[in-house]
């Protein structure tokens, strides 16, 4: 991906500058009994939380739960709640405003005043969804429908800024986005991605509240941010085509490039290991591999029979080992092993598993590995697993890269012959399995990663 240095850096300040955006506080000084046993000061939403929880925004309960993630009526209730604080009027349920919402349910009056007002409608004329997940830029839609209906005047802390994934953003999401990060109410991570569809925390979801709260309060001055429908969708107009996962290949890195990598991947990625072990051909990097290792079976409970890599010669969880190894950088190639499972479930457990280990190493960059196809001698090809299915499964993960901002080393096409199987000369088990490497593969496959490395994770 060609990235503008000028643009990145202004990003990376406007970044900081949200970050640090001064907290007003309510209640200041007042005592809080905080009512929630996970919840402790050195949160970095502690205050947030104390507050929302001070205004009697927040329901009762004895653990915040700040790291799950928020629930469409779970957020509709909290901001119920905050209306009320703010003055606003409680609303009577007549009747069951969806039919998975009946009148007696708790949230019941929250989910009818949202629907009444505008700020958040039903997924169908009938249904509400209750128990869904909000995205990032959902949250910032209801936040704007919010500030329209209780006529919370925004002002402009920023300028509009382009997150390299801002084309990701759905059409009915972009004016509002656009309007909470130039309020300071939401920003981007420190990579330059707003990441658009990604759940919102508990956490988060405090924050956006607090902020919101705290513009209700405090009397806005200055410029203000519109809010009216449409009102920012030009600027997408002059943003920069979606994010760019492929990696050509340029000049060879030095070694050290691979002292911050991890490596995550199946028996095909153990030859690497044993290789680079002898070797030091990729530095010294980490490698946490297992044979048969799956993103499937990566997400299941480590025990004396599980699947799972070894960090320190102790049986971990992919997550764990890369939080352990203190990684930058995360290279995964993992598909073989439950591509016959389905496409979508192959992709989807990958996506959970990366999102696990994004969950305790936020900061980490994720690179996708091509899985390599089969040799034209493998005994295992079926109608679930052969070169078709393993290039389908490679085309969608390419995808998913282009949508989460993910970077995508094409390993496979080095070692692929022109009718697509596994090179001969490259494969130490014909006329068995068909998928493993010989070592001579194994260095070709070291020179295709030190010429392959993504142009942003060498800044």
């Amino acid at each position: 991906m060609k990235n503008n240095p000028v643009r990145f850096a202004a990003w990376l300040l406007l970044a900081a500058m949200l970050l640090t955006v001064p907290a007003m506080a309510v209640n200041r000084g007042s005592e809080w009994d905080n009512p929630y046993a996970d919840v402790t000061a050195e949160m970095w939403s502690y205050r947030y939380i104390r507050e929302l929880s001070q205004a009697g925004v927040l329901p009762e309960s004895e653990t915040f739960g700040g790291a799950g993630y928020e629930t469409r009526i779970g957020f509709v209730t909290c901001l119920y709640a905050l209306d009320r604080a703010l003055g606003g009027k409680a609303v009577t349920v007549k009747e069951a405003p969806f039919e998975d919402v009946p009148a007696e349910d708790a949230g019941a009056a929250a989910v009818t005043w949202a629907k009444k007002h505008g700020v958040v409608n039903g997924v169908s004329e009938t249904h509400f969804a209750p128990k869904a997940n909000l995205t990032r830029e959902d949250i910032c839609t209801i936040l704007i429908r919010y500030a329209n209906y209780s006529r919370i005047r925004l002002a402009k802390k920023f300028e509009p800024s382009q997150f390299s994934d801002s084309l990701k953003i759905s059409g009915y999401a972009r004016t509002a986005v656009a309007a909470c990060q130039m309020a300071g109410i939401v920003n981007g991570y420190e990579n330059g991605m707003f990441r658009p569809a990604w759940n919102i925390t508990r956490e988060e979801c405090a924050a956006v509240l607090w902020r919101i709260m705290d513009a209700a309060k405090n009397k806005a001055s200055g410029e203000l941010v519109e809010t009216a429908a449409g009102a920012y969708d030009d600027l997408y107009d002059s943003f920069l085509p979606p994010f760019d996962p492929t990696t050509p290949a340029g000049k060879e890195v030095d070694l050290s490039y691979f002292d911050n990598v991890a490596i995550v991947g199946d028996s095909v990625s153990l030859m690497l290991q044993y290789y680079c072990a002898s070797t030091k051909a990729l530095g010294n990097a980490t490698f946490l591999c297992a044979g048969s290792l799956s993103a499937t079976n990566a997400l299941w409970d480590v025990s004396d029979q599980s699947v799972h890599p070894s960090y320190q010669g102790k049986k971990v969880l992919v997550e764990d080992g890369v939080a352990q190894s203190g990684a930058k950088i995360v290279y995964l190639m993992l598909g073989i092993n439950n591509i016959g499972y389905g496409i979508d479930r192959a992709t989807g457990d990958m996506v959970t598993l990366i999102d696990r280990i994004l969950e305790k190493s936020p900061d980490v960059s994720i690179v996708i590995e091509s899985v390599t196809p089969m040799a034209e001698s493998s005994n295992i090809l079926t109608n679930q697993l052969n070169n078709a299915q393993i290039q389908a499964y490679n085309t969608r993960m390419q995808e998913i890269c282009s949508e989460r901002g993910w970077y995508y080393v094409n390993v496979a096409e080095v070692v692929t012959d022109k009718n697509g199987w596994l090179k001969a000369e490259y494969c130490s088990d014909g006329g068995s399995m068909g998928i493993h490497f010989t070592t001579s593969a194994a260095k070709v496959w070291v020179d295709y990663l030190k010429t392959h490395v993504p142009a942003a994770l060498l800044n």
